[in-house]
């Protein structure tokens, strides 16, 4: 059970406090990675076929991963460069084209490519002259439509987004960029005027360049971090305009954060989530769920109005539910109903590349049960709600007695007036969605040995 119970609604900030306090995870994807196991080449090869099977096939996401030393630090300092990053970049670029072609002659060319993205850090290890190699390669073996048809996406870092390389980034073909706060020398040293002429500067560069989406990614919950700054950090990027605002919580466990006296606590965390949901919401962003904030007009909120905003392993995406597939050590890859990822250590992946073998070394086949609650959690995550009747016609179960264990966990949110049924379905109120993963917590495990044998299915129809 939650517990001790939830206060009530008219308290919102001790209310968001107790659901930031019992918040974990990323809720990226369903099952989680922790729950892969082995899974090779065979496995891998049969989904790309059904895949590629099905009457009308997924579209795809291609993305590239990196050693975990050269991803951002959002919450942090970026680590250090070192004098070989040039040659370990250009040996790690040849085997990613190798990459590309081992993979992408498994997919039919018919299937369009509606997002390419690079992992944040991708950009601080590599030059754009590589990273337009890499583009290039892609057309050799994946059908990659018109530029201004596919999003191609990036993150770049303080000290990297000059208007010359943003030039350069955009001329080798992306057209949306985000840009991590947090990921400076020193932290968040940068405040007040300073900061604020810093954001509006690279988003005004960001436009000039070319690029037709623009996001800042601003963390708080930093050791040391007052509300009064991340607040005056939220005002000063919302009169930067940029069309999407991350806010992230960088007390989360996982988050590499930066030295300091401790992280502000659960009071501190939600205070400063709702100020600046506030500050954002009165300025016309919509908060299309978890951290992200989009401007009315984003693609993001016209998908999630239209019902097809989708959330995989990288984040909200726009395009409906697409097959994404992953290059580089540790990518992960979701195609239909199978999960799979890449060695972990990149002596493993380099190995594989060099013997001229995909590197698929984790992964799964989702179950029924895996489909159920992947379903419940893109419901929760993406809209704000689970529609009971949809999932109860499709997967063919009684809602409330195959989920009554995590209902019965939930009940105090009921009983606060956070969640409410309605229209037969379950919704989350506004301070929910700004803590969902505490609620999606709930659904993101298998059903109890209790009940788990006494699950009714219902007949079709």
């Amino acid at each position: 059970m939650l517990s001790p119970p939830l206060p009530a609604p008219n308290d919102p900030i001790a209310a968001l406090a107790t659901l930031l306090e019992r918040s974990a995870g990323r809720f990226a994807l369903h099952p989680p990675p922790r729950e892969f196991r082995r899974f090779g080449d065979t496995e891998f090869v049969e989904a790309v076929r059904l895949s590629n099977g099905d009457p009308i096939p997924a579209r795809l996401s291609l993305h590239f991963d990196v050693p975990a030393l050269y991803r951002s630090r959002f919450c942090g300092e970026p680590a250090p460069r070192s004098s070989d990053d040039g040659a370990r970049a250009s040996a790690y670029l040849e085997r990613l084209i190798r990459e590309i072609g081992l993979v992408g002659t498994l997919f039919d060319r018919d299937r369009d490519v509606v997002q390419v993205s690079l992992a944040p850090g991708m950009a601080r290890w590599f030059a754009p002259t590589q990273i337009a190699e890499l583009l290039d390669s892609l057309g050799r073996h994946f059908h990659i439509p018109p530029r201004h048809a596919t999003d191609v996406a990036m993150t770049v870092e303080p000290g990297h987004a000059d208007r010359r390389t943003l030039a350069a980034w955009a001329q080798a073909g992306f057209n949306r960029i985000g840009y991590g706060v947090g990921s400076r020398p020193g932290g968040l040293a940068a405040t007040g005027a300073c900061l604020a002429t810093e954001l509006q500067t690279v988003v005004d560069d960001c436009r000039a360049a070319g690029f037709t989406n623009v996001r800042l990614e601003l963390p708080y919950g930093v050791p040391g971090q007052q509300t009064d700054g991340f607040v005056a950090m939220v005002a000063a990027a919302v009169r930067a305009c940029p069309d999407r605002i991350g806010l992230r919580d960088c007390a989360q466990p996982g988050e590499q954060s930066t030295p300091g006296p401790g992280h502000p606590d659960g009071l501190q965390r939600a205070c400063m989530l709702l100020e600046a949901a506030d500050i954002l919401e009165i300025a016309g962003y919509v908060h299309v769920g978890l951290d992200v904030f989009a401007h009315a007009t984003d693609a993001l909120v016209h998908a999630q109005r239209h019902q097809r905003l989708h959330r995989d392993a990288m984040g909200y995406g726009p395009h409906g539910d697409t097959d994404l597939v992953g290059f580089g050590v540790a990518a992960i890859s979701q195609i239909g109903g199978c999960h799979a990822r890449n060695h972990l250590q990149l002596r493993d992946w380099e190995a594989a590349i060099d013997r001229g073998a995909r590197a698929v070394h984790q992964g799964l086949q989702l179950d029924d049960d895996d489909r159920v609650r992947a379903d419940v959690l893109q419901g929760l995550l993406c809209q704000g709600r689970i529609d009971v009747p949809s999932l109860e016609e499709r997967h063919r179960i009684d809602f409330q007695v195959y989920f009554a264990g995590p209902l019965d966990v939930l009940t105090p949110l009921f009983d606060a007036g956070l969640l409410g049924w309605r229209d037969g379905g379950i919704r989350l109120g506004r301070i929910a969605r700004l803590a969902a993963r505490a609620v999606a917590a709930a659904f993101d495990s298998p059903p109890a040995s209790a009940y788990a044998s006494a699950i009714p299915m219902r007949a079709p129809g």
